[in-house]
């Protein structure tokens, strides 16, 4: 496996050693003093049209050069080595669109009713059926939201001079008060029950519940259409549970998709970055009562060169599968798939420096198919997905050009500025040879002129211990840059700077990882030189 320190500050560093470079122009004085020598070492000042500005002396870590976001952070382990963790999460649909029960009708009929004494009678109990789209067995719900309705309809027996009253009671239920739901309602009066805060318990593998009627018959009618047919019609309307028991079948389902930036190849060119031990880990994070297979509709990565490879392998090839917590009052079960160059092709991945990742899984319940009435589902349940690409810093950079562009306007530059000379002294703890050049551009992207002469070595990469990877001493390199007449009109002009850089890992040929620890500095100390006219 293959690792290395990328360039990830690539387009942060590029932009501070440009900063760096470009910042004295625009902070010369009237004030004159000697150039700087060595490290933190002044002459006396001299009066004259040439004078010397310090301008810089700081320490970089890992930390000042990688921004940290909502999507990329690092980690240190217990060596120091730095890890550039790549994040994003996607969640499921809502339960209710997994799972939900839609509005139920149902008549409950009884025949052969003759009008008695007046008294009640109490009707024999009957069953509601509750039908969903697929085979979900109810054996419990609580409600959130709904109404249990009831009307009431014998037009013979209205039609022969006779009132009906009826009271009814869901058996098994209990409203908010722990009573049974219950009601009353006429020929001439419907009822509605609300069910918020209530649960039926069916008791069954049915999908059923019993409704018990009692009725009283009044009035001095003429019995000529008797005996009566009373037809009890039933709805359950508007329903949100707040959690369901039985077997919720097997429901395919979206959870999302999402893409990943990368940000470590964002301003990448050409070159190879090799990297050790390279990682994709997948944290399910499952709260229903159901064990779920989440399977891979698409997953793969973009190239620097917008090329497309498929993310594939025994790792990918097969649902993973989320572990269900054993109630609902328990907190999600955690699931853990760790893809890496073992059981995918990620080697491939980030040797074709990949800027974005992109996944979009789909899952289903109960995947091993059992009808038992094991499973629940509460109101808010949902799957879900962290995905974290991990790459330690570990392996090797074999020259990684990197470009950026910035926008700086120079024009205010002194017009009296002949030459400036630029002296950089760095003290390089980590194990990266820098090659630093600035390309200057007009308002119409046409090339000024070029800061360096050549591309230089502005970093000397710090030496390595082949057998641990580990910096055994920190590089030490001196940069002095003349900016002629030439250049300085130019500089005048340019509005837009192009900032190239190659990266090399300490001795690449030879085959030598290097790691990236969090101890690493480096020291740098920057003064500039100029001349004016006065």
């Amino acid at each position: 496996m293959n690792t290395h320190s990328k360039y990830i500050p690539a387009k942060n560093y590029l932009l501070a050693i440009a900063f760096i470079i470009v910042t004295p122009l625009l902070m010369i004085t009237s004030c004159d003093y000697d150039y700087i020598h060595g490290l933190g070492e002044l002459e006396s000042p001299s009066i004259g049209p040439v004078f010397a500005v310090p301008l810089l002396n700081s320490t970089l870590k890992v930390h000042n050069i990688i921004n940290e976001d909502e999507t990329t952070s690092i980690k240190v382990d217990e060596e120091g080595l730095v890890t550039i963790i790549y994040s994003g999460e996607v969640f499921s649909l809502p339960a209710s669109s997994i799972f939900q029960v839609e509005d139920q009708y149902q008549t409950i009929s009884y025949s052969n009713i003759h009008p008695g004494s007046g008294g009640p009678v109490q009707l024999p109990p009957k069953l509601f059926l509750v039908t969903f789209e697929n085979s979900e067995i109810l054996t419990y719900i609580s409600f959130l939201q709904g109404t249990f309705n009831v009307m009431v309809d014998a037009p013979e027996l209205l039609a022969d001079g006779y009132q009906l009253e009826a009271s009814f009671r869901i058996l098994n239920s209990f409203d908010s008060n722990n009573q049974p739901f219950s009601g009353q309602v006429s020929l001439d009066q419907p009822s509605q029950t609300d069910l918020a805060g209530g649960r039926i318990e069916f008791d069954n593998e049915a999908n059923f519940f019993m409704v018990e009627y009692t009725i009283t018959i009044s009035g001095n009618g003429n019995p000529d259409n008797a005996p009566y047919t009373l037809n009890f019609i039933n709805t359950m309307e508007d329903i949100r549970f707040d959690l369901a028991k039985g077997y919720i079948d097997q429901i395919n389902f979206p959870i999302g998709n999402i893409t990943i930036p990368i940000n470590f190849f964002k301003n990448a060119k050409v070159g190879s970055v090799l990297f050790e031990d390279p990682s994709i880990d997948f944290t399910m994070l499952n709260s229903f009562g159901a064990e779920i297979d989440v399977n891979i509709i698409e997953f793969y990565a973009t190239t620097i060169n917008d090329e497309t490879i498929v993310i594939h392998g025994d790792g990918v090839d097969s649902p993973w599968r989320a572990a269900s917590p054993d109630s609902h009052e328990e907190p999600k079960e955690k699931s853990i798939v760790v893809l890496d160059p073992d059981n995918t092709n990620l080697f491939e991945i980030t040797e074709q420096s990949p800027v974005e990742l992109y996944y979009n899984v789909r899952g289903l319940t109960n995947p091993d198919g059992t009808m038992l009435a094991t499973n629940w589902i509460k109101h808010d349940s949902n799957l879900s997905i962290n995905m974290e690409m991990n790459l330690p810093l570990w392996g090797r950079i074999d020259y990684l050009l990197m470009q950026d562009t910035t926008t700086m306007a120079l024009g205010n530059m002194p017009d009296e500025l002949e030459w400036i000379e630029l002296k950089m002294n760095i003290a390089n703890g980590f194990p990266l040879d820098l090659f630093l050049n600035v390309i200057l551009l007009d308002d119409n992207n046409q090339h000024l002129d070029t800061l360096f002469n050549a591309l230089p070595r502005l970093f000397k990469a710090a030496e390595v211990d082949p057998a641990t990877s580990i910096v055994t001493e920190p590089g030490q390199s001196t940069l002095i840059e003349l900016i002629d007449d030439a250049k300085t009109r130019n500089l005048r002009k340019a509005t837009k700077l192009v900032i190239e850089a190659s990266l090399n890992t300490y001795n690449p040929e030879s085959g030598i990882t290097v790691k990236i620890l969090d101890s690493y500095e480096l020291g740098l100390e920057l003064g500039l030189r100029a001349k004016t006219s006065l």
